[in-house]
């Protein structure tokens, strides 16, 4: 496979720390690498070798707009939002090609020393799919609690216009009209 084969591209926005803007483009994942480039003059402004990254995590900017940040080794941190079609999305694909690189050649990212065992590396991944998938299970749990909610409310809805169908009925034909229905 080629290393700078396209895997895939997202819209998204990348925060320029030194301007305090938000720059709109093109979020591109080689096998190798994590590039950003600008929309309007396609210039690639980050291009991260995914072997330089220690962290890849899902936050919050303004603690309304999700995000992804990306931790490389000089302490640099990415911050990548507006992601097209979700932020989980485009998540969970950085970081298999990030842990999938770091599966195929121990001891060249950061987080993980050499003298880490394959089995402890393959642990940490367990450990982590399992904290992913609590935490899809409670966003299951709210998306279902959420729609019992909206439920309840089309039911009250259903219940208050069969009321007004009533009314109007009453008004349209009164009692005491001897033409009655």
């Amino acid at each position: 496979m080629s290393s700078d084969m396209r895997v895939h591209s997202w819209s998204c926005s990348y925060y320029l720390d030194l301007e305090k803007q938000w720059v709109s483009g093109k979020l591109t994942l080689t096998p190798h690498s994590l590039k950003f480039i600008v929309e309007k003059t396609e210039e690639v402004l980050v291009g991260l070798p995914l072997s330089s990254i220690i962290e890849i995590r899902k936050e919050s900017s303004l603690f309304i707009f999700g995000a992804i940040t990306v931790l490389e080794k000089g302490q640099t941190k990415h911050w990548f939002s507006s992601l097209q079609p979700s932020r989980n999305v485009v998540f969970n694909v950085i970081e298999h090609f990030w842990r999938e690189l770091l599966l195929s050649q121990p001891g060249t990212a950061a987080n993980i020393p050499s003298h880490v065992t394959r089995g402890q590396e393959l642990i940490g991944l367990m450990a982590n799919s399992q904290k992913r998938m609590e935490d899809t299970a409670k966003d299951l749990q709210q998306q279902s609690e959420q729609l019992d909610s909206v439920l309840k409310g089309l039911e009250k809805m259903e219940s208050d216009l069969d009321v007004a169908d009533r009314l109007l009925t009453e008004l349209e034909t009164p009692s005491w009209w001897p033409f009655g229905s």
